[in-house]
């Protein structure tokens, strides 16, 4: 944490039965988290979505791009009044937006926020002339984008997660196409995906497209102590809901980091009917989920007949708080990254070790595991994604295995295996 931010006392939040420490801004700060939320796909769009994390104005009209003229929210970039003075009692209707609590509980967490305006906002990374460049910011929030994304900003978006920041991608169900243009988020999502620049299929995920609702809260969420989206440090999560959501299928072979968390009430938790996916990207992140409606607060624009439901605290005995700032939690963490230039990798954990490393390719691994009886499955992938070694350890009392990796070529390989219920992913370097 920034030593300039300094701890107010903690309060019990009961939502989430958890005991939750705030800090309070006096001003933006060094180093500070900073989470820039899109408003530049239309996601004001429609009487049923508002989301945007505070809006003085109410006058676009999405046709199907923003012009002026209309009653839709029009978020400006800081939100008002002053984020500097938001405390641990500041009620969501402090800004006024869909997404406000959101942000406030951001805000509390010690993190900068801020709104990428719908008429001036430009989706760019490295370009110095854009105040508001992607390479000035931590985590991009794009709730259910109506708009589809240009080639450049899609490659602009792939170099902002390539060097370390982190994209929250979330979508709603098939048919939602709020401004009439022909495509609604899971599409776009799809588009994003697989209709890429910079790499197809990058992140080891895609989007359905259904329309689905639980008849009652959904209790299929990864259960581990070890899942930091449903174990948090804003709080457990036991429960969600669906309320005209899609879900995804993962595909670890395209990326092995890909992860889910919740999956469909009816569905087991496999890789298919998942509702929540997290995924590694060389140096950044991604986490998406199905629904829009979770961080809806209920408190968004009042100049139209909006129809705005309270998902944020409401919602599932109020688990979806926690859950969406856990996962904006995992999201601003800073990963390790080195300077490899290949696959996504993680060096955040000491319960796996290699020696030597750099090597000829001959390596010890160990792997700190309580239970000896434990099958490990192991690989080690290539920097284009292809697995190069693949075998399935029986855990013993040493906890040390050789590979022989002596027969590739000089470089830099990812090691992927299990410890303690996590998968980890270690660099290697071969240097004959």
């Amino acid at each position: 944490m920034n030593p300039l931010i300094k701890k107010n006392l903690p309060i019990f939040c009961i939502a989430s039965l958890t005991l939750l420490f705030y800090t309070s801004l006096t001003a933006q700060q060094p180093g500070q988290i900073k989470i820039l939320w899109d408003g530049t796909k239309a996601e004001t769009c429609g009487t049923t979505a508002d989301w945007c994390i505070d809006a003085d104005a109410h006058d676009l009209n999405w046709s199907p791009g923003a012009v002026t003229g209309g009653k839709h929210s029009d978020p400006q970039r800081l939100p008002t009044p002053s984020q500097t003075s938001v405390t641990a009692t500041t009620p969501e209707t402090y800004w006024t937006g869909a997404l406000s609590y959101w942000a406030i509980d951001c805000v509390n967490r010690g993190y900068w926020v801020e709104s990428l305006p719908p008429l001036t906002g430009q989706i760019t990374y490295g370009n110095s002339t854009n105040a508001q460049d992607l390479s000035n910011y931590n985590v991009f929030v794009v709730c259910e984008p109506n708009i589809r994304f240009t080639q450049a900003e899609i490659t602009a978006m792939m170099n902002f997660i390539s060097n370390g920041g982190s994209l929250f991608a979330i979508s709603d169900h098939v048919g939602s196409d709020r401004n009439s243009d022909g495509w609604d988020s899971p599409m776009i999502w799809n588009d994003f995906m697989t209709n890429n620049p910079v790499q197809n299929n990058a992140f080891g995920f895609t989007f359905m497209y259904e329309n689905f609702s639980d008849g009652s809260y959904n209790p299929n969420v990864a259960t581990s102590t070890t899942d930091s989206i449903t174990h948090g440090p804003f709080g457990p999560v036991t429960e969600v809901k669906w309320s005209n959501g899609t879900c995804m299928t993962m595909n670890p072979s395209q990326n092995p980091s890909v992860k889910g968390h919740v999956w469909r009430g009816s569905a087991g938790q496999t890789d298919t009917a998942v509702c929540c996916v997290t995924s590694r990207w060389k140096c950044g992140k991604i986490a998406s989920i199905g629904d829009s409606s979770p961080p809806d607060d209920g408190t968004g624009n009042t100049t139209l007949p909006s129809s705005l439901y309270t998902g944020y605290t409401g919602d599932a005995s109020g688990n979806h708080r926690p859950w969406l700032m856990n996962i904006m939690i995992w999201l601003a963490e800073a990963t390790n990254c080195g300077s490899a230039n290949g696959v996504n990798f993680i060096d955040e954990n000491n319960s796996v070790s290699i020696f030597p490393n750099p090597s000829n390719g001959k390596i010890k691994l160990t792997i700190d595991q309580a239970d000896n009886s434990t099958i490990v499955p192991t690989k080690v992938y290539n920097v284009l994604g292809k697995i190069i070694f693949n075998s399935n350890f029986q855990m013993d009392a040493s906890s040390n295995f050789q590979i022989d990796l002596s027969s590739q070529p000089d470089g830099i390989y990812f090691l992927q295996t299990e410890s303690g219920g996590n998968i980890l992913t270690k660099k290697i370097v071969i240097q004959h």
